[in-house]
Formats: structure tokens, C-alpha cells, sequence
């Protein structure tokens, strides 16, 4: 056997065995669950024990005491939960890594299980009740897994990253030398040996830097989404998932594009991921975009923007939305209700914006030949969406358990695909979609491990204290001018890092100034949510365009600003859902519904203060702005719009969404007017119009 074949064979062991542990933690909720029923069941008139005898039984019981003792020793310690996952990633990954020879792959590998197993045993042999101190090694075996994990970063996703968090690194140790005139760079005075003793004190230690608040979540809440992404996926649902989508939206006009918009939305429902959206559903829809009419930039464009709009898709929106769950301490449910009508708002814009785009190219519906039929077999395999995604949301709503949802929604996706696909029905097929899993795990944990590093720099530098009160200085004028400093700061940032990175580096420095912006938690996390995530398309450097434009064969930044056109509605979303509350919280009556009470969080606003009205006049007033908005970028509807035209539909789409009805009632009369006007003047037709008559 080669030595290459050797390495990617051990690299496939590796996810394989990541993916086992990461399922092994998942199930830590249902297996408690389990052991109690067991010794409920075996145990002779049990109803009629006291509590305490009862709870004694749980303890003293073998099965009981197993669990109890597997629990502790493998579950619960810290260092496993975070250095596990560290160490199959960091293993993983270097036997992976592309375009390396392989001894340098061995190398990597061989270092970064060396480093961390270091770092859990040093956990493991410190007493609970000492206060953390940095040992002699420490101060070697920190700045080599600092270096492992930039490398690792820089080889999948890019210089940027790892030059923005090189550029903090730097900072932490000059900070104390930067004169006045620097403004909030300025820090306080520290020694090169004091910065690195307290890096090494706060980053390795301590569950801090890459060990961090970033990584917690997603080894707690994410990891086991992304093995019921993988496998479903694996299991050939993915080709059932674009004949659905061209099904669905074939006979409209540019049906071929709007079947690349609801496919990558049902995509983004089980992956949460624009990059890796575009990647799986773009080599299937962008050809066919190109193949019915469109130009490759803006075929390249659509997958893009329905790919971005992916990480904002319930009921699982990625991993920012884990992070949001944490940081405001509001169980994850609360904020996949709230998200599900922005995120109807953002494919209804890019629905319209294909629509119009459609119209003026000339690109009408798919041919009835090409619109693929469903046998009944399929129909019955489209059960592998609709059973998995059900008990998923049931976990989600009715038992607010993440770990939970996610590892019942995997068992079900897994049953299933079993039952419905018969190639799936073997061990190397199972063998693959495992395998895939903790790959996929182990690339976001780098990037989680990078996150954690800047996050950490950031905090413990005191950056984000002084940025805090700049920006409490700021909110002290009108909160529209507070709300772009932040839009703006959370778009350049995201140009270059993931949405979950530029979400916590806001945030970090939002931490102290929150209550001076004066909206609730929820509302100005999602808002920073949007922007980092709408970043992904948003030119000069937009992550997700970039992707999908060498499989079109298009221009990178042509690509871009035509995403940036296509997902217009997410740049408009978040100040709605600021100055019409509406949008996020009317739905949470849900939870009434199904018998529970309305969430009472200090992160939300009173649910009484909104009702049905308020979110169906938002509603009315969304779709009206982003169709004039649409069509005047696009720069035709029924016919081809002049220049007056185009500049009344923007200046009216504005109006319509201020949240004082005495100026948005006359502004939605008037863009009606727009729009009744535009259908009787006639005008230059629309090429479909040409076609078809």
C-alpha cells in the first residue's frame, strides 16, 4: 500500500470514528432518558417510592450507576468535550490537506496529536478547586497549536482570515505602545513576556481562544446537524431534491432559476452553509440556469444569493444561529420561529428579482419535456425530507433540547434513507456518508478554532470594551445612523470572514453597549446576523459569488454584484424587523398554540405590544417595496421601464417600508399607482411576451 493511499485511508477512519463520537455526544439526553425508563420499568411498584428513594434507585442502580459513571468521566469533562473534537480535526485535516507532501501531512498530524493530547491531560491533572496557572511547557505548546491552526486556515479558507487574525496577534503585544492619536487602539501598557504569559494564561490554561465560547457551541449544539446534513444527503436525496424543486417552479417564467432558488432554500434547511450550498447544489442548477436562457454571471449569481439565503433557512439556520442562542441565553427555538419571515422576505426578493431579470432577457418557463415527473416511488422518497424535518422541528418546539432534536432528527434521516433508497442499503455507502460527516465537522471546527482565537484577542485585549463605548457614544444620536455603523462594520468584516466570526466580533464589541442602541438583544443580534451573512455576496469580495463563478464560467465581480442585486431583500430585512417588530415576534404565539406560554426573556419585546395586523400590513407593504425595488434595478416588469420610472419605484419601494403609516399608506397608494399605470401604458413588450404570442 502506497503512502497516500495509507493517509487517506486513515484520514477516512478518522471522520468516521469523529463522526461516532460526535453522534456519542449527541446521545448523551436520550441515553439518560433510557437508563431511567429501564429501572423505572424493572423496578417493582416504583410510582410508590418517595423522591428520595427514588432518586437513590437512579443512583445505586447498576445501570444507573454505569451511566452515571460513563457520564462522568466521558461526557461531561471539559477537556474531552472541547479537545476531542480539536484533536480529530486538527488530525483529520492535515492528512487531507491538499497540494502537501507526505511527510508534511504526517508531520502535522503527528504535532497537532501531540499538542492537544498535552493540553487534555494537563486539563485532567489540574484540581477542580486551583486557580488555572501556565506552566513552563505551555508556553511551547501554545504558540505551536496557534501555528497549526493558522496554517490549517489558511490552507481552507483563505489568507484573509488568517491575516486578520495575524494582524490582532500583533496588536495584543504592541497595544500598549500605540500613541493616543490611534484612538481606541490605543490599550493599556504591557511587556512582550506579560502579553505572552496572559495569552498563554486566558488561551490554553483556561477554556479560552480556540477553546472558547465559539467552539462550546458547535462541539454542544452543531456538530450533530451538520451528520443529519451529510447523511441525508448521501443518501441520494439530493438528486430527488432538484427534481422537486424544478417540479415545483418550472412552468413559471425563468422556471429554470427558480428551481436553483427553492432547491438551495430546502438545501439551506439541512446544511446552513452558503459556500458549501453553492458548492453542492451549483453544479446541478447553474448549468441548467445557463442551459434555458440566462447569462453566466447572473446564473452563476442566482446560486449564490439562494445559497446565502440558506443560513438564515429554519429550522436549521447554521452555526451563527447557535452562537446567537448562546450569547443572549435564549433557547435556539425562539429563534428559528423568529427567522421564518425574514427568511420567507429574502427568497420572496430573489424570487421577484429572477422574475423581472426573466422578463428581460426573454427566458421563459421550462419546457414541458424538461420538467421532470415524479414516479410514485419518488413520491414516497420525498417522506426522507418530510419525516426527518418533522421530528427535527417537534424536538425543536415541543422539547427545547438541541443535542436532542438534532440526534432523534439524524436516527430518523437515517431510517429512513435506509428504508426508501435501496443503494443506500450497503456498508460502504454508509461507510462514505459517515466519512463525509466528519470531514465536513472537522473543516468547521478549524474555522471555529480560528473564530475563538480572534474572538478571544479581541476581549482580552480590551478592544471590544473601548469599541463599546464608542459605540454607546454613537447610539446617543438617531438609532437609524447607530443601526448603519453596525450594518456597515458587520458587512466589511464579513467580506472576509465567515458569518459566524464577523456575528461574534460585532457582538464583542456590541457586549456593553447593547441596551445603549435601545432595541432588544434578539433584534440587534439577528440584525448583525443578516448583515454578516448577506456579506457572502456582497461585492468587492463576496465569498459565496466567488464560488459559484468558475463553475458558470463567469467573471467573479460581475458575478458578485449581480448576487448583490438578487439578495437586495437582505439588506433591507433587518431594518424592517427593527422598526417593525412584527416580523420576528408575532409568530412566536406559536408556542401558545401548542399549549405552551409566550417566551418572557428580557432578549425579547412584550409579544403583546404586536398582532396580526401589524404583521400582515408589514407583509403587504414588503412584497409591494421589493417588487417596485426589483423591477426598478431591473429596469423592466411588463414592459422596459424608462429612467423616471425606475427612479419613482426606488424613491416609493423606500417610503413604503417607514414605519409611520402617515407617509407609508400614501407611499403603498402611489406604488400601487406604479404598478396599474405600468400595465395600461404599453411600452417596449417583454421578449417572453414576443415568444408566447
Amino acid at each position: 500500500m502506497s503512502d497516500t493511499s495509507l493517509i487517506k485511508r486513515l484520514g477516512d477512519s478518522l471522520a468516521f470514528v469523529f463522526t461516532l463520537v460526535i453522534l456519542l455526544y449527541a446521545a448523551s439526553g436520550p441515553m439518560s432518558e433510557f437508563v431511567r425508563w429501564v429501572i423505572e420499568a424493572t423496578t417493582p411498584d416504583f410510582e410508590e417510592l418517595s423522591r428520595r428513594d427514588q432518586r437513590m434507585l437512579f443512583r445505586e442502580h447498576w445501570l444507573g450507576a454505569g451511566f452515571r459513571s460513563f457520564e462522568q468521566g466521558f461526557l461531561l469533562p471539559t477537556g474531552l468535550i472541547l479537545g476531542l473534537p480539536l484533536l480529530f480535526a486538527f488530525v483529520i485535516s492535515y492528512l487531507c490537506v491538499a497540494d502537501t507532501p507526505n511527510w508534511a501531512r504526517w508531520l502535522g498530524a503527528g504535532l497537532s496529536a501531540g499538542v492537544l493530547f498535552f493540553w487534555i491531560a494537563g486539563l485532567f491533572a489540574v484540581d477542580g478547586g486551583a486557580l488555572p496557572s501556565a506552566n513552563p511547557q505551555d508556553f511551547i505548546l501554545f504558540p505551536l497549536a496557534t501555528a497549526l491552526v493558522l496554517f490549517l486556515t489558511w490552507r481552507m479558507f483563505g489568507t484573509f482570515i488568517v491575516g486578520f487574525c495575524l494582524f490582532w496577534v500583533v496588536y495584543f503585544f504592541i497595544r500598549g505602545a500605540l500613541p493616543d492619536w490611534t484612538g481606541i487602539l490605543a490599550g493599556s501598557e504591557s511587556s512582550f513576556s506579560q502579553s505572552m504569559r496572559s495569552m498563554v494564561l486566558n488561551f490554553w490554561a483556561q477554556t479560552g481562544g480556540m477553546f472558547g465560547q465559539p467552539l462550546q457551541v458547535v462541539s454542544g449544539n452543531v456538530l450533530i446537524f451538520i451528520v443529519f446534513g451529510a447523511v441525508l444527503m448521501a443518501s441520494g436525496a439530493g438528486g430527488l431534491l432538484m427534481k422537486i424543486a424544478n417540479r415545483l417552479t418550472g412552468r413559471f417564467t425563468g422556471g429554470a432559476a427558480h428551481a436553483a432558488v427553492a432547491s438551495s432554500a430546502l438545501f439551506g434547511t439541512l446544511s446552513g452553509a452558503a459556500i458549501s450550498n453553492v458548492v453542492s447544489t451549483g453544479v446541478m442548477t447553474i448549468p441548467v440556469i445557463k442551459k434555458s436562457g440566462f447569462k453566466p454571471a447572473f446564473s452563476a449569481a442566482v446560486e449564490a444569493a439562494a445559497s446565502t439565503g440558506g443560513q438564515v433557512m429554519p429550522p436549521v439556520m447554521g452555526v451563527v444561529a447557535f452562537f446567537v442562542a448562546g450569547q443572549i441565553g435564549l433557547e435556539y427555538r425562539y429563534i428559528v420561529v423568529a427567522a421564518i419571515v425574514p427568511a420567507a422576505f429574502f427568497y420572496l426578493g430573489t424570487f421577484m428579482t429572477v422574475y423581472f431579470e426573466a422578463r428581460r432577457q426573454g427566458v421563459g418557463p421550462l419546457p414541458a419535456e424538461d420538467r421532470p415527473k415524479l414516479s410514485s416511488s419518488e413520491l414516497v422518497q420525498c417522506l426522507v425530507f418530510i419525516i426527518p424535518l418533522g421530528v427535527l422541528s417537534y424536538f425543536l418546539f415541543a422539547q427545547p433540547s438541541v443535542q436532542k432534536a438534532g440526534f432523534y432528527g439524524f436516527v430518523v434521516a437515517l431510517a429512513c434513507a435506509l428504508i426508501l433508497f435501496k443503494g443506500f442499503r450497503n456498508w460502504p455507502s454508509i461507510y462514505q456518508a459517515f466519512v463525509s460527516a466528519g470531514r465536513m465537522s472537522a473543516a468547521i471546527i478549524i474555522i471555529v478554532a480560528a473564530i475563538g482565537l480572534i474572538v478571544g484577542l479581541i476581549q482580552v485585549s480590551g478592544f471590544s470594551g473601548r469599541f463599546s463605548l464608542l459605540l454607546a457614544q454613537l447610539a446617543s444620536g438617531p438609532l437609524f445612523s447607530t443601526l448603519i455603523v453596525v450594518a456597515l462594520g458587520a458587512i466589511v468584516l464579513g467580506m472576509g470572514l465567515p458569518p459566524g466570526a464577523t456575528y461574534f466580533i460585532i457582538v464583542i464589541a456590541l457586549s456593553s453597549g447593547i441596551d445603549a442602541v435601545g432595541i432588544p438583544p434578539l433584534t440587534l443580534h439577528l440584525f448583525v446576523v443578516f448583515f454578516a451573512v448577506i456579506s457572502t455576496v456582497t461585492p468587492p469580495v463576496a465569498l459565496a459569488a466567488f464560488a459559484a463563478a468558475p463553475i458558470a464560467g463567469a467573471d467573479p465581480v460581475q458575478t458578485g454584484f449581480q448576487a448583490a442585486r438578487l439578495a437586495l431583500a437582505g439588506f433591507l430585512i433587518p431594518f424592517v424587523f427593527v422598526y417593525h417588530p412584527a416580523v420576528l415576534y408575532q409568530l412566536q404565539i406559536l408556542f401558545v398554540w401548542f399549549g405552551g406560554d409566550l417566551p418572557n426573556s428580557k432578549a425579547m419585546i412584550d409579544i403583546a405590544t404586536v398582532s396580526w395586523l401589524d404583521l400582515g400590513w408589514i407583509i403587504f407593504a414588503f412584497t409591494l417595496a421589493i417588487w417596485l425595488l426589483s423591477s426598478a434595478l431591473t429596469g423592466f416588469e411588463k414592459n422596459k421601464l424608462n429612467g423616471l420610472e425606475r427612479l419613482l419605484r426606488v424613491a416609493v419601494g423606500f417610503l413604503v417600508l417607514v414605519p409611520g403609516m402617515i407617509i407609508a399608506i400614501p407611499a403603498a397608494c402611489a406604488g400601487l399607482g406604479l404598478v396599474i399605470l405600468h400595465r395600461f401604458l404599453g411600452g417596449e413588450p417583454s421578449p417572453v411576451d414576443v415568444k408566447t404570442s
